[in-house]
């Protein structure tokens, strides 16, 4: 869609914002990973990288995207109001259902393996796994799936070293502040300023290398289920352990 689109902001329910500075968000499954980068808050109206973490060939990374024109490139304008009312109202959840959610997340892996100066080349979501989790009030979507990517670029731009990776994604969307600046944070929480909101949709990955038993058992469609049991239930320990810190 082209940049200059405007998406209405699409909220049913009362706000459930997040205050800052304060840290917005928490994962109780961090304590043995090495972490490179770890932001608690972000005040700024445009996406984040909150956290990029690793444990052996395993990575964790967290976005943080506000819906909206920030968005534009990775989803449609109607994916994103569909995101939006999934996670504001149980009567929305329950009409767009998560399944519907997990094909928002596999048609942005799409678009972002048909760009050429992306290292993913590939991906397959199991739309059978995608699954509603709630969590201090809040809803969460988890799905699994697979990629195939490129790990490395050599100097003529030629991929020598192409891997797939199980992973484990979950998404949330919340409603919070577009205050530019802790000053303005400041005055909107004391009433000097007009406060003003936007749906930010926060996206936590955690992705490992398949084994060579996993691929070659990989044979069956999609939607049989994903390769490796261990390596997925690793997977979803870490992801399900993530949380929004609401008020």
């Amino acid at each position: 869609p082209p940049q200059s689109a405007r998406l209405p902001t699409v909220r049913l329910s009362a706000p459930k914002a997040t205050r800052r500075p304060r840290a917005e968000w928490t994962c109780g499954a961090l304590d043995d990973w090495t972490m490179s980068k770890r932001q608690e808050s972000s005040v700024r109206i445009r996406p984040e990288t909150m956290l990029l973490a690793s444990k052996g060939t395993a990575e964790l990374k967290l976005l943080k995207i506000p819906l909206g024109r920030a968005a534009a490139t990775s989803f449609e304008p109607d994916e994103q109001i569909d995101l939006s009312r999934f996670f504001a109202s149980r009567a929305e959840a329950d009409r767009i259902t998560p399944t519907r959610v997990a094909d928002i997340f596999r048609a942005s892996l799409q678009r972002q393996a048909n760009s050429p100066s992306s290292p993913l080349l590939a991906a397959t979501v199991d739309l059978d796994s995608a699954q509603t989790i709630l969590k201090g009030g809040r809803r969460y979507v988890s799905v699994d799936y697979e990629t195939d990517g490129c790990r490395k670029i050599d100097e003529d731009g030629l991929c020598v070293n192409r891997a797939k990776r199980a992973a484990t994604a979950v998404l949330t969307v919340a409603l919070e502040s577009q205050a530019r600046t802790l000053e303005e944070q400041r005055r909107m929480d004391r009433g000097d300023m007009e406060a003003r909101y936007i749906d930010t949709l926060w996206l936590l990955t955690a992705t490992a290398p398949l084994t060579d038993s996993s691929q070659r058992g990989n044979k069956k469609k999609a939607t049989d289920g994903l390769s490796d049991p261990e390596l997925r239930q690793g997977l979803r320990a870490v992801t399900s352990a993530f949380e929004l810190l609401g008020d």
